[in-house]
């Protein structure tokens, strides 16, 4: 075979040696999320004008976050796929639920968390909050509070997404209690039952230790209501929500509420 001849062969051999999308498919499909997400995103990058990149950018941007947590891989993804395919068609609740990666309130029915106070681990005061179900107004969070082994009272709130923006509804007031996307120094204002609000993204990429475990890469939120002298920090987790309640002002802190436990499932 001469030198010309074996140079077709081996060109046409290679001709889908590259990346493709149906490959990327055939991957997630088996369970290979990590290789399906790379295979999704170097199609992307190898064939940028193929009718199926700006959906193997979306399908590699999905995997990575909603289904690995891996936000840092997910976001230039999203970005790309915002610059470079503007005619490209994403509904808002889809790109929201991606690019809010790491959810720090999640609100899925079925979730429950247990709150105590911080001081006796709940056998003073006790909370035991519980998304019912979602509804046109948003995710219903029940609450139950407790002195000891008595019922003292009961609460809802309904929490639903305005934009990027997490937001807390009780009685008809709506508070916007997180603004994503969640960066150390962030500030933004909003009313409450106290009356003119503002939070501040005091610090991210916190462990915090409280009874129901140790957690990484929290972030801190300061809630401070106009004219008074204290105000509280509220820590959320990633993919689990608020772990830990302090009152803090001028030159303290003092941990009032934490998470006991923490239930996923139905």
């Amino acid at each position: 075979m001469s030198y010309k001849s074996l140079f077709i062969f081996f060109a046409a051999a290679c001709a889908g040696c590259g990346p493709r999308f149906d490959d990327a498919r055939a991957l997630e499909k088996q369970g290979r999320l990590i290789e399906a997400a790379r295979e999704y995103a170097a199609f992307a990058k190898a064939e940028p004008k193929a009718a199926e990149a700006p959906g193997a950018l979306l399908a590699s941007a999905q995997i990575y976050s909603l289904q690995l947590g891996l936000c840092s891989e997910s976001r230039p993804l999203l970005e790309r796929l915002a610059r470079e395919y503007p005619s490209f068609k994403m509904p808002p609740d889809v790109f929201r639920r991606i690019f809010v990666c790491p959810d720090y309130f999640p609100s899925a029915p079925g979730l429950k968390w247990v709150y105590g106070d911080s001081q006796t681990l709940g056998r003073n005061a006790r909370q035991v909050a519980s998304i019912g179900g979602q509804t046109a107004r948003g995710a219903e969070l029940s609450s139950v509070f407790y002195a000891g082994d008595s019922v003292v009272s009961r609460q809802k709130k309904i929490y639903r997404y305005s934009g990027m923006g997490f937001v807390e509804n009780q009685q008809g007031r709506d508070t916007l209690i997180l603004d994503y996307p969640l960066e150390a120094g962030k500030t933004w204002t909003t009313s409450g039952p106290e009356g003119r609000l503002t939070f501040r993204v005091e610090k991210a990429g916190l462990t915090v230790k409280v009874k129901a475990g140790e957690f990484q890469d929290c972030v801190k939120v300061s809630r401070r209501a106009a004219g008074l002298p204290s105000w509280i920090y509220e820590y959320y987790a990633p993919w689990t929500g608020k772990v830990l309640t302090s009152v803090a002002g001028k030159g303290f802190e003092n941990r009032v509420t934490e998470l006991l436990s923490y239930d996923k499932k139905k």
